[in-house]
């Protein structure tokens, strides 16, 4: 088994473990060793208010250190978060460098990022999590690995997304409940979201599934035109978030 073969295995296999846990702490618990196993040594998953509502992120789930927990409350770093304000508009995931990039102007948001730099947290993800009624939510991995691979950064969104799903059953289950009227997919349709989650182009769906690449590609848009998207990211996001797609 090759390297991106064994990333996406312990993806998979993630998922399928924490489906019994039935506390929220085994949940966490699982999740951090396999951020660690990725070099990123602290998460926190939370609640982002609507734009303009004057409300606090709420990170209900963490590992900050209390250190960190004091500075980010102390200097009323939420306001300067770049992970907040992605997690309300964006969809795919996010390094912090790139978070760095797109937020350069911003003051406010340069000091916080050289902040959780400065405390050991050079790098990190942000993954956005869309959810019925309105709900955005987020969960943010930091740690010290840099240039993190393709493979490995799907693997981790993918476990992120289902790490959300299986603490707001726990902890939330009226934000956990799927949205009535979900779309009807067809098998094939579900099969090919499977893969496309796992980082699969429409030519390596259709090696794996032994379909004409542009079947493949067929029903990737259909789902999209059935869930109402527009991109594949938001299909997979959407799909994983109402337990569509299975692994």
């Amino acid at each position: 088994m090759n390297d991106g073969s064994a990333v996406e295995a312990r993806a998979f296999s993630f998922v399928e473990r924490i489906q019994p846990l039935a506390t929220p702490d085994a949940v966490i618990a699982a999740f951090q060793a396999e951020a660690g196993r990725f070099g990123f040594s602290t998460f926190a998953l939370g609640e982002v208010p609507r734009p303009g509502s004057g409300d606090l992120p709420s990170f209900f789930v963490s590992t900050w250190p209390d250190s960190w927990t004091e500075l980010y409350l102390g200097e009323k770093l939420a306001r300067h978060d770049p992970n907040v304000d992605y997690a309300r508009n964006g969809v795919v995931l996010a390094t912090w460098s790139q978070l760095h990039e797109r937020y350069r102007r911003n003051g406010g948001i340069v000091r916080a990022l050289g902040m959780a730099a400065d405390s050991g947290w050079p790098e990190g993800l942000c993954i956005p999590i869309h959810g019925p009624r309105g709900y955005h939510g987020i969960v943010s991995v930091g740690g010290e690995t840099q240039d993190l691979p393709r493979r490995h950064r799907t693997a981790l969104h993918l476990m992120s997304l289902y790490l959300h799903q299986r603490l707001m059953e726990l902890m939330a289950p009226e934000l956990a409940a799927p949205a009535e009227n979900l779309p009807n997919l067809s098998p094939g349709e579900i099969e090919c979201i499977k893969w496309l989650i796992a980082g699969k182009s429409d030519w390596e769906m259709s090696e794996i599934l032994n379909i004409a690449e542009a079947t493949a590609h067929w029903r990737i848009e259909r789902a999209k035109q059935k869930f109402g998207v527009k991109t594949r990211a938001q299909l997979t996001a959407l799909a994983v978030h109402h337990g569509v797609v299975a692994p």
